[in-house]
């Protein structure tokens, strides 16, 4: 897949990296996803199971990430972020062919 023009936006790749570096901090996420879908761009955290307090740190980084946009670009570049629960599935059950995986856990 080649690289979506968003990311060739500096302070988006930045920020975007930003994010991906705090969310991968976070021991039970299991990959980030940018996904094509109908409105643009969209983020997609996979974790194993669902869980509260998880849950809540990635939708904390979620809104730094769009802060960090906004601050910047005044508009946010992606439309969206979902939270996905594997339960025991594989990633590559979710994976589209317009997804870039941007972390993935070994």
């Amino acid at each position: 897949m080649r690289t979506p023009t968003l990311l060739r936006r500096k302070s988006v790749k930045e920020a975007l990296q930003r994010f991906v570096e705090r969310v991968s901090q976070i021991p039970q996420v299991q990959a980030v996803l940018m996904v094509q879908g109908d409105g643009g761009w969209e983020i997609w955290t996979a974790i194993e199971r669902w869980e509260d307090a998880v849950v809540d740190d990635i939708i904390e980084q979620e809104g730094s990430f769009l802060d960090d946009l906004l601050t910047r670009e005044g508009a946010p570049a992606v439309s969206g972020f979902h939270i996905v629960i594997l339960q025991g599935r594989s990633l590559e059950e979710f994976l589209s062919p317009m997804a870039k995986i941007l972390f993935r856990r070994d």
